[in-house]
């Protein structure tokens, strides 16, 4: 009879077994971080009172990510740069490789994913939302005048920022971006992703249940309180 080698079965088992390993650490590390590891954010940040009136709050579904759209209050000046006064404000939260570098290789997406790697905040200022409408999906509510503070100081503490309390200089325009990225809070991984942050964030405010459990953009819109679903007219 032919000899039969055992090489290679016991070969194949700790491959298997390498792979198996290599899986539960995608995907059990990132949530237990999560658990154990609590977000890391900017000191409490204040804003005046805004006017007292309607203030419209939007969440775009870009697709793969979310953004949070809040309108500005008159006379005020939160936007990027040549955008300060912006009616709109346009902001979202991702890793800096991936979102802001477009930085597609194999270990920095792995990086992405599965490791706690450097965030940034998205800011764009907005004439009027209109534009949104090229979103796969955009979600739509009016808060009043202390839920928009309470919302907006919320968003303003992902900024870096220095001693004085200023944020800290956006880095260089990005081509094929029209708002600026900027140094943020929180260490992005996937089980902390920025759907994970648009919802903790509106959460914040009152605006959305928790965000446990949250990674895909389609995931959000369940997650929403007081917001429908539709078109976004021009002001």
């Amino acid at each position: 009879m032919p000899r039969v080698s055992k090489a290679r079965p016991r070969w194949r088992t700790a491959v298997r077994g390498v792979l198996l390993a290599f899986l539960a650490f995608i995907l059990l590390f990132p949530p237990l971080y999560s658990l154990a590891v609590s977000e890391e954010r900017g000191a409490p940040f204040s804003l005046p009172m805004p006017e007292p009136g309607d203030y419209r709050v939007l969440v775009a579904d870009w697709g793969y990510h979310t953004a949070i759209v809040v309108e500005q209050p008159r006379g005020w000046a939160l936007g990027p740069p040549r955008e300060e006064r912006a009616p709109f404000l346009e902001y979202a939260w991702g890793d800096r490789r991936y979102y802001m570098e477009s930085d597609f290789r194999p270990y920095a997406v792995f990086a992405t994913m599965v490791l706690p790697t450097d965030s940034v905040l998205y800011l764009d200022g907005r004439s009027d939302p209109a534009p949104l409408g090229r979103a796969r999906s955009v979600h739509q509510r009016t808060v009043d005048a202390a839920t928009l503070r309470t919302l907006l100081q919320e968003l303003e503490r992902s900024f870096r920022r220095n001693a004085d309390g200023a944020r800290l200089e956006p880095y260089p325009p990005v081509r094929g971006y029209r708002g600026r990225f900027y140094p943020a809070y929180g260490r992005y991984l996937w089980a902390r992703d920025c759907n994970w942050w648009t919802v903790e964030r509106l959460a914040a405010a009152g605006l959305a249940r928790s965000p446990a459990g949250v990674v895909l953009s389609g995931q959000v819109p369940g997650r929403l309180q007081g917001f429908r679903r539709g078109e976004v007219p021009a002001n």
